[in-house]
């Protein structure tokens, strides 16, 4: 059966305009002010709210093993979380430990997804080491498996950490393969120093976690590789920016015509390192890495957004529970697991925050949240917009909704919510995974498995 959505105002990342949307066999079939209905078509009114292309969110950690603990979501509770804020794609990362195989790697990856997703996913390929082994795989990950983006971490010293001369290899090998990198940009050395020389004083509450990784450590992380990138005139694109030096970087770059990105999060808009100073381990919630900086780091970022200095809104969505997982560093910030939510919650965020306070347009929240990302991962026309022969992912979305975010309502397995209490104008009240109406009123009513995995092609 067809389904014809009438009246509303479709909002795509370059104009708003109110027409109808016809959607046939998964796909969108017609789009236009004189698109009717057929016979046996379900009508949908659209009347007073917005259709957006769904939301694609490019950084995503499912049930990740991670510091001696495992993330709590995995992709059935992710994806869910993601349909009930406006999400309907998403892309993790599969991350080896050094001296493991990228490919063995992805089938663990495919084996923990598989039957799981209620919508489409893909995957970055973390590369922790560099080897011959290591430069035969990148190739076939690209060929083979459809997945061109390739994550390397400056960051988490001797687990996940890559050296300047590992990462010029992996610049040269994942260009030459038709791919590029996402890049965690925190100086690791910096970051390990400094964590040690807190805690060899007596210094292991969560405040010292943000302390160890200041933003002098960031943007020199971030310089040094798109500089590296610019050596091998590769594209680099640099994962959860937080704060001025590594903004001031990015947009340099941008201006010289390099190929650069940068994403932020929720968190960094909305969140300030105040947080780690709560009594009773409070502050433990809000540890993930970067940390959260000084409120004068979110007006950089807000303008950053708005000058398109930064392309993409992100979440890393790594979330523990502060009840069993989060209680593991109590006695020392070096072990609380790193990362919360945000995929149920970006959106929303967003608009109400940005939209409606008049810091951004509704159409450059649709190219943040949606089109950007699915056109740098090379997921558009498929996902990302509202076109004929575009996936039917599709978001009806009430303007006039109002909300409070809270552990008690969210879909997510967490035990709480860095965003209890919040305020939202905005929400979605319809959501369709290719064309299957997947959240209606505030309820899941889609389909746990319905998720495929998509594969990419070649820069």
């Amino acid at each position: 059966m067809a389904i014809l959505i009438q009246n509303a105002e479709v909002v795509s990342a370059t104009e708003t305009k109110r027409t109808n949307v016809r959607v046939e066999h998964e796909k969108i079939a017609a789009v236009g002010e004189d698109v009717v209905a057929e016979s046996g078509d379900e009508i949908v009114d659209g009347s007073d709210q917005l259709l957006i292309p769904g939301g694609v969110d490019p950084h995503v950690h499912m049930a990740l093993p991670f510091m001696g603990t495992v993330s709590i979501d995995d992709f059935e509770s992710g994806t869910i979380a993601g349909i009930m804020g406006g999400t309907t794609s998403l892309i993790d990362f599969a991350i080896p430990a050094k001296g493991e195989s990228l490919l063995e790697t992805l089938d663990v990856w495919y084996e923990k997804s598989a039957g799981k997703a209620a919508h489409d996913y893909t995957f970055h390929m973390a590369v922790v080491d560099w080897d011959e082994r290591i430069a035969e795989e990148i190739p076939k990950v690209v060929s083979d498996h459809g997945i061109t983006s390739f994550k390397i971490f400056m960051a988490y010293k001797g687990v996940f950490d890559v050296n300047d001369e590992q990462i010029f290899h992996i610049l040269e090998a994942t260009k030459a393969a038709g791919g590029f990198v996402n890049v965690h940009a925190v100086n690791g050395d910096i970051q390990l120093m400094l964590a040690d020389r807190f805690a060899e004083q007596g210094n292991t509450d969560t405040r010292y976690h943000a302390l160890a990784q200041p933003p002098r450590a960031e943007g020199e992380a971030t310089g040094r590789v798109i500089d590296l990138g610019a050596i091998v005139e590769q594209q680099v694109y640099i994962v959860h920016v937080t704060c001025e030096p590594a903004v001031e970087r990015i947009a340099a770059a941008r201006a010289r015509g390099e190929p650069v990105w940068g994403e932020t999060c929720p968190q960094y808009l909305l969140l300030d390192d105040s947080l780690y100073d709560l009594p009773d381990f409070e502050g433990a919630k809000y540890v993930l890495s970067p940390p959260l900086r000084k409120k004068k780091d979110q007006d950089v970022l807000w303008r950053a957004l708005a000058d398109n200095e930064i392309s993409v809104m992100g979440t890393d969505h790594c979330a523990f529970t502060f009840s069993e997982q989060k209680q593991m560093g109590r006695d020392d910030f070096r072990l609380i697991p790193n990362g919360f939510m945000g995929l149920q919650e970006r959106l929303p965020l967003l608009y109400t925050h940005g939209v409606t306070k008049g810091r951004i347009s509704a159409n450059r929240w649709v190219e943040l949240c949606s089109t950007n990302p699915a056109k740098i991962f090379g997921l558009y026309p498929r996902k990302g917009t509202i076109e004929v022969g575009s996936d039917a992912d599709l978001v009806l979305w009430d303007p006039a909704a109002t909300d409070t975010i809270s552990a008690e309502t969210h879909f997510s397995r967490c035990d709480y919510n860095v965003y209890e209490g919040f305020e939202t104008m905005g929400g979605p009240t319809k959501v369709w995974v290719r064309g299957e109406l997947a959240a209606s009123e505030g309820e899941f009513v889609g389909t746990v498995g319905r998720g495929e995995f998509v594969k990419r092609p070649p820069r």
